[in-house]
């Protein structure tokens, strides 16, 4: 079920507000699980964001660059759910036990699958290591294609700092990538 439908009762609001946000919510989703790492957790976020914003359609309406404003919202809904979570106590659940049956494909060969998943795991430990900051920079630069000047205007960082950042971030990150790649050739010649 779409989360645009549940505004049956105002069909010009709802379908204003859809028209506005379809554009961005893959764009959003993404984002999302970049910064989340799991497809629920990455549906919740995006949907919270959604459901704060409907009663501000006016406002939305108004809005020069919505693709980065939602991106703003979307971020910093995130970073208060975390500082939330912090304080929380943890619960335990059999949930991460589950299968994701509809991410994989018939198709795609198992060892394809593997591979796929193998480097993916490796990229987000490298970028786990990063801190925020460049963290933040480099996904929203290098993986969702943003520009300097809009994540200027998502986060209100200056260019210089975020250029910084940005360059600092990639040469780290290369720098781990290359060492994580020396380790598991050692363990492969080891092994």
């Amino acid at each position: 079920m779409s989360i645009f439908k549940l505004w049956k009762d105002q069909p010009a609001a709802h379908e204003s507000f859809e028209a506005l946000l379809m554009p961005h919510m893959k764009q959003l989703y993404k984002l999302a699980f970049r910064l989340t790492g799991q497809s629920v957790d990455a549906e919740d976020l995006v949907h919270d964001v959604v459901l704060k914003l409907y009663p501000r359609l006016s406002d939305l309406q108004k809005v020069d660059k919505l693709g980065p404003w939602l991106t703003r919202v979307l971020y910093r809904h995130f970073i208060d759910k975390q500082r939330n979570l912090k304080g929380a106590p943890l619960e335990y659940t059999d949930d991460e036990l589950l299968l994701d049956t509809e991410s994989t494909e018939q198709s795609v060969e198992p060892v394809m699958l593997l591979e796929a998943e193998l480097t993916q795991q490796v990229l987000q430990e490298a970028l786990d290591l990063l801190n925020e900051n460049q963290r933040l920079v480099l996904m929203l630069h290098d993986v969702e294609g943003y520009t300097l000047e809009e994540i200027h205007y998502m986060q209100s960082v200056p260019i210089g700092t975020l250029k910084s950042r940005l360059h600092r971030g990639q040469n780290k990150l290369r720098k781990i990538l290359s060492q994580m790649e020396r380790f598991d050739d050692a363990i492969r010649v080891n092994g």
